[in-house]
């Protein structure tokens, strides 16, 4: 019996299960941020996770070289306009950076029972935690969370530059290598550019990461707002826990206002917030981060007070956060992690001297056109495809009405995740379309 991976790639078969061995997959696709077309070879294809207007799947690239675990995220989009997150992951006008996602390779397919829905597919490299598992399972030691917090705000530097702000700091959106220190920020669904002028609504940011300013209701802001959520993703990490678990808006703000005290006067106006703030003659004095975590490094607790503060543009950021002596452990030629690998793998020396040649400046813009849209088309169904046809041994192989298994993904009109659906076997020997 044979089967044709390749004609049944566009419904999207993420394992064949036939005696166990993996199958590859061929499928055109466009390599960015050229836009060059190539040819993926895809084995080990399965389901890795799955939401109501995704699914994400996990595989190995074969080629081109050089192979890697890859995760291919799966949408339906109603119109396929392109968004600011699509632009911003493909690369398009803007240099890489290894702390930031960047979408490989990307592909769209018509699929349904008429092919008038499309189905788009994009490829990045595969890490396989979050910090918010990680911290989740275990307690990070001081060494993993500076270079941790060194790789985030290296990141943030990065957006800060091209006046993008992400909106959505927080441990579930920031993606891990635990096992080899990588860390890179994801999740750009939330984020935009933001000028000074740019008016945006405060409902943004997760509560428990959410900045003062926007709790209170500020619609002209930057990309600071995410200096103060990745600082309190920070003292997640020492902590263990949230260390603003608010259970509303209002509540949110009273624990802010019990750590690091209430906002002056002063404070409220440069957070430039529509709320008046009544606070009928009291002043909270805060109790300090330290209470909240006091078994933490005390050179981490003293940045973090640089960084959770009301005034946006006193928070520490950038080249000034980095080269921070808190991190003066972790960027010696010789330093370690736990397990015994060298930091310089991780944070190079290159790395380093960035931040030292680093000014502060923010003067790159990644200006959004209609060429820029129109070029960005991932349409394969049109590129001639060759078939690869593979015989699956089986010692039930001489039955008529062998089947065969596999996890599929429907459309977004139905929605059905990953249930097992039947194939027969076609009267020509090759696989027949999924129903």
């Amino acid at each position: 019996m044979r089967v044709t991976l390749v004609e049944s790639w566009p419904m999207l078969p993420a394992v064949l299960f036939c005696m166990g061995d993996p199958q590859i997959v061929e499928q055109p696709a466009k390599e960015m941020p050229e836009m060059k077309t190539v040819i993926l070879k895809m084995t080990n294809l399965h389901l890795h996770a799955s939401g109501v207007f995704s699914n994400v799947y996990r595989g190995t690239l074969l080629e081109p070289a050089p192979q890697r675990e890859i995760a291919i995220k799966k949408t339906w989009p109603e119109n396929r306009e392109r968004n600011f997150e699509m632009i911003f992951l493909t690369g398009i006008s803007r240099i890489r950076h290894k702390n930031i996602v960047q979408m490989l390779f990307a592909f769209s397919n018509k699929v349904g029972k008429h092919k008038k829905e499309i189905c788009e597919s994009f490829v990045f490299d595969f890490l396989p935690d979050t910090l918010a598992s990680i911290i989740k399972k275990e307690k990070l030691d001081t060494t993993d969370i500076k270079i941790y917090t060194w790789q985030l705000f290296s990141g943030l530097r990065y957006l800060s530059a091209y006046q993008i702000v992400h909106r959505d700091i927080k441990p579930m959106n920031v993606l891990l290598d635990h096992a080899n220190g990588l860390l890179k920020i994801g999740d750009f669904g939330s984020a935009k550019v933001v000028t000074r002028l740019t008016k945006s609504t405060a409902y943004q940011v997760t509560r428990f990461y959410r900045p003062p300013e926007l709790l209170l209701g500020a619609e002209y802001y930057n990309w600071t707002v995410d200096l103060w959520s990745a600082g309190c993703v920070v003292g997640e990490m020492m902590r263990g826990n949230v260390i603003f678990p608010g259970r509303n808006g209002k509540h949110q703000l009273k624990l802010i206002f019990t750590c690091i005290g209430s906002p002056t006067e002063e404070d409220i106006r440069m957070m430039r917030v529509p709320t008046r703030i009544r606070f009928d003659g009291r002043v909270i004095v805060g109790q300090g981060l330290s209470k909240l975590c006091p078994n933490a490094d005390k050179q981490m607790i003293a940045l973090l007070e640089k960084i959770l503060v009301y005034r946006p543009k006193e928070r520490l950021w950038g080249p000034e956060l980095l080269k921070d002596k808190a991190f003066d452990s972790i960027i010696q030629p010789n330093a370690k992690r736990k397990n015994g690998q060298l930091i310089s793998s991780i944070i190079t020396a290159e790395d380093v001297q960035k931040v030292r040649n680093d000014k502060g400046s923010n003067s790159n813009l990644i200006m959004i056109t209609p060429a820029m849209k129109k070029r960005l088309d991932f349409a394969c169904d049109d590129i001639p495809r060759k078939p690869q046809k593979q015989k699956i041994s089986s010692p039930e192989s001489d039955k008529k009405d062998q089947k065969i298994y596999s996890r599929s993904t429907r459309p977004a009109t139905d929605q059905t995740q990953a249930r097992v659906e039947t194939m027969q076997q076609g009267t020509d020997g090759t696989q027949d379309t999924a129903k």
